[in-house]
């Protein structure tokens, strides 16, 4: 159980999904990331391909939660670094450089669940 989904709850707040199964209802989004990350988990969230300028740029992928761009992946193709994945979480700036998209992807996702739970705060 390394990934959850949060989603919403229609007129209940969020729930926290594992496959099919409703584990716990919050009110609040922030609770949900929070049971998440007290899980062990990170946060699930939808990706799709990047577009810029109305273009699509290979190995580039957005993270998206509900409406809200959050994230993103994408393969360095040239230079020194050529074949390393970049990540970067656009809420509290965390980003690095790893060997492949499955690890940018983790990044991603479990900066954000840190970042919405504060658990870098202390």
């Amino acid at each position: 159980m390394d990934r959850l989904t949060v989603r919403l709850a229609y007129q209940r707040g969020f729930q926290v999904v594992d496959g099919g199964t409703v584990l716990q209802t919050f009110k609040a989004r922030d609770d949900a990331f929070k049971f998440v990350h007290g899980q062990g988990a990170r946060v699930r969230l939808d990706w799709s391909r990047t577009v810029i300028g109305g273009q699509t740029p290979p190995f580039d992928f957005t993270a998206m939660f509900q409406q809200d761009a959050v994230g993103r992946i994408f393969k360095t193709v040239q230079g020194p670094g050529a074949g390393t994945w970049f990540w970067t979480c656009f809420e509290g700036g965390a980003r690095g450089t790893v060997g492949d998209k499955d690890e940018a992807v983790a990044g991603v996702e479990r900066a954000y669940t840190r970042y919405l739970t504060k658990a870098d705060w202390r």
